[in-house]
């Protein structure tokens, strides 16, 4: 039951109902064809019989009708031709003769006329039916001709195939022409069975397989691959899942990700808020149990390691929160012209004093003419500060920070390179990702939050810009920030 409700076993099934009814409609039609055939051979044959038998009989009736002398010379042209039965009509068709063998009575008293009149006119060329007289409606092929009898127009009618004939024709169609009719039947319809089976199934075998394919996706195997060839429909349908496969594929790849990531963010989130809580909460607490012991200057010193845990908290907040609206795009750039030389000393000034303490040299870049862009003075003062403060935090002391800004066919170019250990391979991909950090125990003597790249990257792309990290062998890490003259 289960082959019968394929599709391939439904498409034979068709096919084969199909030919049964188009082999039976053939015999049909071949056998009436033939049928036919041979009516109209028959009659161009014996077209001028009739003739040949009314020029024997025209002395005989020359005087009238006389059916003694009719029936002598006669006899001799039923003994050399016993398949055919003549009649001899009166000028409006009734008979008034007949002569068969053997002897039947007549169904039919009279003929129509008028085939017999298209007959004589075309002298027998155009094929044409008569009515046999002893059958109430069938028609049969004839030879006709006029004949004069005394001053009466009458005529010799001929039915080719009387009933001797129809006899030997149903011996036969029920024996060896039935036979060789059904036996060619059946043979033509085994062959075309067997070719159409077989090239069904060779062209449903590539339907068969993108429903593996289905399957093997319902079944969760999203790498699964089909491989339909052709230029056809179906070799459209089989390019067109597997496109479908593989966007479903990174589709589930992504959403694992983002499973990871969500994940992984819980987890850093829970680590980075947990670590200021325990200490602010560690100093409290001790402040509370040894307040009667503790010094003016060590109740101090608690209080400054309180206030700075929670400016680390509030900091922490406050990037996730400003990275929430970074990637959701709730942010409304507010532009205006920016000079970008200008906004990084600035930025740099800033940050001196943080940089005198490491004994680290700040250096900036640019030629002259450099053009004013477009964009959020703000934002892009967070992003200079945060990659400068992650610079300074990964140079040694005595080390270098280089700013150059360049212009750069229809792009500003910011580089910011350092002197510090660079950044591995490794981590390169993943530096701008959220809370990523190279440092895989989350040391929180390790600074930063690791939000800060976060932020940069989605402030640059906001800006319609790009922002990529390298580190050349030998060198420090090395920050390109591109932002074009016309923002959005």
């Amino acid at each position: 039951m289960r082959f019968l409700n394929s599709f391939y076993a439904k498409l034979s099934l068709i096919f084969l109902l199909l030919i049964l009814i188009l082999g039976a409609g053939s015999l049909f039609i071949a056998f009436s064809a033939a049928e036919h055939l041979f009516d109209e051979v028959e009659q161009l044959l014996n077209r001028e019989y009739a003739a040949s038998i009314a020029m024997e009989l025209q002395p005989l009736v020359e005087e009238g009708f006389n059916l003694d002398e009719i029936k002598e010379a006669i006899h001799y042209m039923m003994v050399l031709n016993p398949m055919v039965e003549i009649y001899l009509l009166d000028k409006e068709g009734v008979i008034l003769a007949y002569f068969t063998h053997p002897a039947e009575s007549l169904i039919r008293t009279s003929i129509d006329l008028t085939p017999l009149k298209t007959f004589i006119q075309s002298d027998g060329r155009q094929a044409v039916l008569g009515a046999d007289p002893r059958t109430e409606d069938r028609d049969k092929p004839f030879s006709a001709a006029p004949l004069l009898m005394g001053e009466d127009q009458g005529f010799v009618y001929v039915i080719l195939r009387g009933q001797s004939y129809d006899r030997s024709l149903k011996m036969l169609q029920s024996s060896y022409y039935l036979q060789s009719g059904l036996s060619t039947f059946f043979f033509a319809l085994l062959a075309t069975v067997l070719a159409g089976f077989s090239l069904f199934f060779i062209l449903t075998r590539r339907l068969r397989s993108l429903s593996s394919g289905v399957k093997a996706f319902e079944l969760g195997m999203y790498d699964y691959r089909i491989d339909i060839r052709g230029k056809d429909e179906l070799g459209a349908l089989g390019r067109a899942f597997n496109e479908m496969a593989a966007s479903i594929e990174s589709g589930v790849e992504k959403l694992h990700m983002a499973e990871q990531q969500r994940t992984d963010l819980i987890a850093n989130i829970s680590h980075d808020l947990r670590s200021p809580l325990t200490s602010i909460r560690g100093h409290l607490e001790t402040i509370l149990l040894k307040d009667e012991k503790l010094t003016e200057s060590e109740r101090r010193d608690f209080l400054k390691i309180i206030l700075k845990n929670v400016f680390s908290f509030q900091k922490l907040v406050e990037e996730l929160f400003d990275l929430a609206k970074l990637e959701s795009r709730q942010v409304q750039l507010e532009k205006e012209p920016i000079q970008m030389a200008e906004l990084v000393q600035d930025v740099i000034l800033k940050l001196k004093p943080q940089s005198d303490n490491s004994g680290i040299n700040l250096q900036m870049e640019h030629p002259e003419g450099i053009p004013v862009i477009e964009g959020d003075i703000a934002m892009l003062e967070r992003v200079l500060t945060n990659l400068l403060e992650n610079a300074l935090s990964h140079t040694p002391e005595q080390g270098n920070i280089m700013i150059l800004i360049r212009d750069k066919e229809n792009d500003l170019e910011i580089q910011l390179s350092d002197s510090g250990p660079g950044i591995s391979e490794q981590d390169l991909p993943h530096i701008f990702e959220r809370f990523y950090r190279g440092d895989k125990s989350r040391d929180r003597r390790s600074p930063g939050t690791g939000l800060g790249l976060a932020i940069v990257k989605e402030i640059i792309t906001l800006h319609g810009g790009k922002v990529r990290a390298e580190s050349p062998p030998g060198s420090g890490a090395l920050f390109h920030i591109t932002l074009p003259h016309s923002q959005i």
